[in-house]
């Protein structure tokens, strides 16, 4: 009997068309490295009225993909002027969400949007933007014509951390689109990775080893980067097997 591919859940919010409706819609990059990291899988539309629990019944893992800001009421504050566009039924579906997971012990991958609002939902928050609020004078959102595998500046990883075993690296070069950047950190969670020059905080993780974050899109660079492909191999394995994230033999080929 063939070992069943492990499903994996990702949140979908509101995108408009030209026609100026709304459409859910996802970057196809996310599925293609789910998929040919051994996974099945799974969207989940915002504006949904099921409970989280019910949700993730049949899942086996959580993806939160990149997509919108995430709304500062969430962590306490009033928007900013260089706010961009929410989708508040997305973070009425993320933040939930990212809660139940981590209750229900499910393995965690946030990427860029993911990556802050894990944070926002475990109690940290966010610079609402980076250069205006101070956290950096560099700005991290590169060029969209440069294509969305450009390689816009490095990272710092943590020396002990979940991210620098499954990287086997001290620095990787990542992509970047974003002017929002996590500020506090939330409670149960660790910094694993840095940007270069600015410490503009690109990574998050837990002790467990049940949920890690970065702030690049390694799903747009899994045909160039081994540590983007090793990541996807090693959350897929551990959703498969239901346990934390780490590396392995599988992923390690990826290097």
């Amino acid at each position: 009997m063939a070992h069943k591919r492990p499903l994996i859940g990702l949140t979908v919010g509101a995108v408009l068309q030209h026609t100026g409706m709304p459409y859910f819609g996802l970057n196809k990059q996310y599925i293609t490295a789910l998929v040919e990291a051994g996974a099945t899988p799974v969207l989940l539309p915002a504006g949904s009225s099921s409970e989280p629990d019910d949700l993730l019944e049949n899942l086996d893992g959580m993806v939160f993909p990149g997509g919108l800001d995430v709304h500062p009421s969430l962590y306490g504050e009033e928007p900013s002027s260089l706010l961009g566009r929410v989708d508040d039924d997305l973070d009425a579906l993320d933040i939930p969400l990212v809660r139940a997971a981590v209750r229900r012990k499910l393995p965690v991958l946030g990427l860029c949007r993911g990556h802050q609002v894990v944070n926002v939902a475990l109690g940290g928050s966010l610079y609402q933007d980076i250069r205006a609020d101070g956290a950096s004078p560099e700005n991290h959102w590169a060029p969209l014509e440069e294509g969305r595998d450009h390689l816009a500046h490095s990272i710092e990883i943590v020396p002990g951390t979940l991210l620098s075993q499954l990287t086997g690296a001290e620095r990787v070069d990542v992509n970047s689109f974003h002017h929002q950047a996590v500020k506090e950190i939330a409670p149960g969670l660790k910094v694993n990775a840095y940007s270069s020059g600015d410490q503009v905080i690109e990574g998050l993780e837990s002790a467990d080893g049940m949920v890690l974050t970065v702030q690049a899109h390694p799903e747009a660079l899994v045909y160039s980067q081994s540590w983007a492909n090793g990541l996807f191999q090693a959350f897929v394995i551990a959703a498969g097997s239901g346990s934390a994230i780490r590396p392995t033999a599988t992923a390690a080929l990826a290097y």
